[in-house]
């Protein structure tokens, strides 16, 4: 085989692969991500800005296991900076997300995301 006909091979394989799944994250939090299979509901998210700090709501439903929710975020947040405090709970500098998960019994899995900061 040329050598040239490796080397288009090479160039022009990247154009054809499939490109990784975006992952989707939360509108009032663009650094966290969203668990697979949960979609955010932007109608009942909220940020409140204070003199003290601000504070971020927001929610997602779908078709999610609680636990796994969680595991999900139990691994991805700390690549972010965040450190577990306790289940669902996390620090990163002045910053205290928690995250309550609400699963199917029966409906969709449910999940609130409140994220605070200090000023």
């Amino acid at each position: 085989m040329p050598r040239w006909f490796l080397l288009i091979a090479i160039l022009v394989a990247p154009l054809f692969s499939v490109p990784a799944q975006a992952t989707d994250y939360l509108t009032g939090a663009s650094d966290l991500p969203l668990a697979a299979g949960l979609k955010e509901q932007p109608d009942k998210g909220a940020v409140f800005d204070t003199p003290l700090g601000s504070i971020v709501t927001a929610y997602a439903t779908g078709d999610a296991k609680p636990q796994d929710v969680l595991d999900f975020y139990d691994s991805t947040l700390p690549q972010l900076g965040w450190e577990r405090d306790k289940p669902g709970t996390y620090h990163r500098k002045k910053q205290t997300l928690k995250i309550d998960v609400v699963g199917p019994a029966p409906g969709p899995c449910k999940v609130s995301f409140t994220l605070s900061s200090q000023n």
